[in-house]
C-alpha cells in the first residue's frame, strides 16, 4: 500500500521540472548516477512520501475514519416507513427520529440523503425504460412508413411508366385520318 501511495506521488510529480530527471527511473539508477544533486532531490522526495503516508495512517487510526455502522433490521424499517410518508427531513423530525431508533442526528440525515439518492436512480432509470421503449416504438414506426414510403414510390413510378407507355402506344399506333388532315390543312390555307 506505501509502495502504491509512493508511485501516486511519483505520478503527480512528474511533471515537476526540479524531479524531472528523477521520476519515471528506476530507483536503482538514480541512486547510481553521478549527480549528487538528483540523489539529494530523490532523497527528499521519498521522505516527503513517507511522511504523507504516515500522516494518512494517523488520521485513520485516531478514529476519523471510523467503521461503518449497520442498521439493525428495525431502524431500517422504521427509516424506510418515514421515508414512504416524506422523503425530506426536517430538522424536528430527524431528532425525534434520532431519538425514537437510538441513532444520532447525523446517521438519520444520511442515511435520508442516501436514500433520495437512490430513489432519483431508480426513478431515472424507470424513465430512461420509458423513454427508451417509446422511442424504439417510434422507431419501428418511422421504419414502416419509410418501407411503406419507397413501395408508393415503387407504385407510383409503375404505374407513370404504364400511363406513358399507353401514351406513346396511342400516339404511334393511332391511325391517322386524312380528311381531318386534309380539312385541317385547307382551313389554314384559307
Amino acid at each position: 500500500m506505501m509502495e502504491r501511495k509512493l508511485q501516486n506521488k511519483m505520478k503527480r510529480l512528474s511533471s515537476s521540472d526540479s524531479l524531472k530527471g528523477l521520476v519515471g527511473r528506476d530507483p536503482r539508477l538514480v541512486l547510481l548516477s553521478s549527480s549528487v544533486e538528483e540523489k539529494v532531490k530523490y532523497e527528499a522526495f521519498l521522505l516527503d512520501g513517507i511522511e504523507e503516508m504516515e500522516c494518512e495512517e494517523e488520521l485513520c487510526s485516531n478514529g476519523l475514519g471510523e467503521k461503518k455502522r449497520r442498521l439493525s433490521v428495525e431502524q431500517a424499517k422504521a427509516l424506510e416507513k418515514n421515508f414512504e410518508v416524506e422523503n425530506k427531513l426536517d430538522p424536528e423530525r430527524k431528532l425525534r427520529l434520532a431519538q425514537d431508533l437510538g441513532l444520532q442526528p447525523r446517521q438519520v440525515a444520511v442515511w435520508f440523503q442516501n436514500r433520495r439518492a437512490r430513489w432519483k436512480t431508480k426513478q431515472l432509470e424507470r424513465d430512461y425504460g420509458n423513454l427508451k421503449a417509446q422511442h424504439n416504438a417510434l422507431k419501428l414506426d418511422c421504419d414502416a412508413l419509410r418501407h411503406d414510403k419507397e413501395a408508393l414510390i415503387a407504385e407510383v413510378s409503375m404505374r407513370n411508366s404504364r400511363c406513358r407507355l399507353k401514351y406513346y402506344t396511342c400516339v404511334i399506333t393511332s391511325p391517322v385520318n386524312h380528311s381531318d388532315q386534309r380539312s385541317q390543312s385547307q382551313a389554314f390555307s384559307l
